[in-house]
């Protein structure tokens, strides 16, 4: 079976692990994935082509010169029946669309996932609303958490084509560290310091201005710290100039942008904090939990339904800086507590999220939409 996985990157995130994981976890079960990437002429990141070819994953590059690229369309239905592709898997609302209108009138499976949609300004909301209608139009639409599915219901979206199916991740790789101390020199920290660590795209809906002001609430104050920010986006100047605006003294903040070896940096967090405003399943909650840091997330999309409060991590409601303080205080002066926590969150991460059974759940809905498409 050929899958082509339809992505439309702003960098290696949530989405990219995912699809990168699902497309190793596949191959080695009589599928042949391929990674389809936009080269978008306004935003070029195409970070996953080059992780993807690093697993020996095929990679075909598309580019596309604006919001409707009609030479686009006709370079993925070419390669759609050059290829053989059997499933057309499609991730966030531009692959969507152009591969509903790539695979008009052909005999392909259409599959696509839906992570979350991004941003809450009227554009974001627009094309949510867009994509909510073009995802009726898919033989099977895959929600990461049983919110997303619920806002996808409500949209029109038959059930029997609905299906539920979390993230999953490689747990072996977040269990092998690389030296903590080479990882320290590396990024300049000081031996000593406490490090508080998230990672993410820096855009609006991952609420990185709420952990800023944390990291300066009396409640951290007196603490030797260092706040880590993996990932970049389109607020990393204005983060960085609001981290500036701060002042002198504790805690440094360390801004790495875009890694693609993230499971390196996981082992150096004291604590990990998710302080996003929406979010679907998080894979870097998830990667966190697999490399045994103890975390403090906010009470958005999936999170509740991996993190127990008290039990597995602490959760906070969102925009609420002093309420984030405050739980990653109550971890920095207990790290026994700390520790067991983190064991429980990956004793969850490892029976309920594991990149095994993730593929297995794909795999299913592949065959499903193979055979329809044969009845049909």
């Amino acid at each position: 079976m050929r899958v082509l996985h339809l992505i439309s990157s702003s960098g290696y995130f949530g989405a990219d692990n995912m699809l990168i994981e699902l497309a190793k976890g596949a191959a080695g079960a009589d599928v042949s994935p391929v990674v389809g990437v936009f080269r978008n002429v306004h935003n070029p990141h195409v970070e996953i082509a080059d992780v993807a070819g690093g697993h020996n994953i095929p990679v075909e590059v598309f580019p596309c010169g604006g919001r409707m690229d009609g030479r686009t369309v006709f370079r993925i239905r070419r390669f759609l029946r050059r290829e053989g592709i059997g499933v057309l898997h499609t991730h966030g609302y531009k692959s969507n669309l152009y591969g509903l209108a790539a695979s008009a009138g052909m005999r392909v499976g259409k599959v696509a996932t839906c992570h979350n949609w991004l941003g809450d300004d009227i554009k974001m909301k627009s094309y949510a609303r867009l994509d909510k209608l073009f995802l009726r139009r898919f033989d099977r639409v895959v929600a990461v958490s049983d919110t997303i599915r619920e806002e996808l219901a409500s949209a029109g979206i038959p059930s029997h084509r609905l299906v539920t199916i979390s993230n999953g991740i490689d747990l072996e790789r977040f269990q092998r560290r690389a030296a903590a101390e080479d990882v320290r020199a590396e990024l300049g920290i000081r031996e000593g310091c406490r490090v508080i660590g998230t990672v993410g795209r820096l855009s609006e809906e991952k609420g990185h201005t709420y952990l800023l002001q944390a990291a300066h609430d009396p409640a951290l104050e007196g603490r030797d710290l260092v706040l880590l920010i993996v990932g970049d986006g389109p607020l990393r100047a204005g983060l960085e100039e609001q981290a500036a605006g701060k002042g002198k003294g504790p805690p440094d903040m360390i801004f790495t942008g875009t890694r693609t070896d993230v499971d390196r940096l996981y082992g150096l967090m004291d604590v990990f904090v998710l302080p996003s405003l929406t979010e679907g399943l998080p894979m870097a909650l998830l990667e966190a939990m697999a490399s045994k840091r103890p975390v403090v997330a906010t009470r958005v999309g999936g999170v509740p339904q991996v993190i127990e409060d008290g039990f597995s991590g602490r959760l906070v409601d969102p925009a609420n800086a002093g309420a984030l303080a405050e739980a990653i205080r109550g971890i920095l002066v207990d790290p026994e507590g700390g520790r067991r926590m983190a064991e429980k969150a990956y004793a969850t991460v490892r029976e309920r999220f594991s990149a095994e059974a993730m593929v297995q759940r794909y795999l299913d809905v592949y065959g499903e939409v193979m055979r329809a498409v044969k009845n049909g």
